[in-house]
């Protein structure tokens, strides 16, 4: 199952997302949670969501190169949106 590309593909467009929330809404940046670390969050989120299905063997385990370009690719997406914005 390709459930690694399917966790960086919503990544990805998690950080676009939050790149044109923050773009449009410059308020948020001063919150508690900076936006940069939103991707990581969602990242803990599924995967944790993922854990009981890996456990019963349903699905493989996400790699460590999986998690690095999804979060690394989408914190850079939204900072880009932002600075562009």
């Amino acid at each position: 199952m390709a459930i690694g590309r399917y966790f960086i593909i919503g990544l990805l467009v998690f950080g676009v997302v939050a790149g044109l929330v923050v773009a449009t809404q410059p308020g948020i940046r001063a919150w508690a949670i900076p936006p940069l670390a939103w991707p990581l969050i969602l990242a803990l989120v599924v995967d944790l969501l993922l854990f009981p299905f890996v456990r019963e063997g349903r699905i493989r385990p996400l790699t460590m190169n999986e998690r690095a370009i999804g979060v690394i690719g989408s914190g850079l997406i939204s900072t880009a949106i932002v600075a562009l914005a």
